[in-house]
């Protein structure tokens, strides 16, 4: 992640299509990324499983279901509604411009995607651990 060049690179080993891809980091996500940007290393230091396992605590505790991609889909959905240029989104999101068109396009309107990035963390901070969160319910 280059909080300063303002982009998240997704390594080719780690994308479904098996293409490296740059990320834009939006000024939203920069500001709840701030608290981690002189670290180095991994944000989450446990596995995988671990997260699932903390996410599922926390979706049950909220009774609110949860949706397999959901925030991905909501990125691409929310991002072509803001920018209206399908192929900058497609190489964003590592799908084809022809893709995203169809499963995205009309679905949200710009003005709801202007408040989807514009939500941000407050002063003082509402940032907290997953675990604090899951625990907390």
């Amino acid at each position: 992640m280059d909080l300063t060049g303002a982009f998240i690179t997704v390594a080719s080993d780690k994308a479904k299509t098996r293409s490296r891809r740059l990320v834009p980091v939006l000024p939203n996500l920069a500001q709840w990324l701030a608290p981690y940007a002189r670290r180095t290393g991994k944000i989450w230091k446990d596995t995988s499983n671990d997260l699932q396992d903390a996410r599922a605590v926390c979706v049950k505790a909220a009774k609110t279901p949860w949706v397999d991609n959901g925030l991905r889909s909501s990125f691409i959905s929310y991002r072509l509604a803001s920018i209206q240029n399908a192929a900058q989104v497609a190489l964003e999101a590592g799908n084809s411009p022809a893709m995203v068109f169809k499963h995205y396009r009309e679905i949200v309107k710009p003005a709801a995607a202007l408040t989807w990035f514009a939500i941000a963390p407050e002063t003082p901070a509402n940032v907290t651990t997953l675990a604090a969160a899951c625990n907390a319910k």
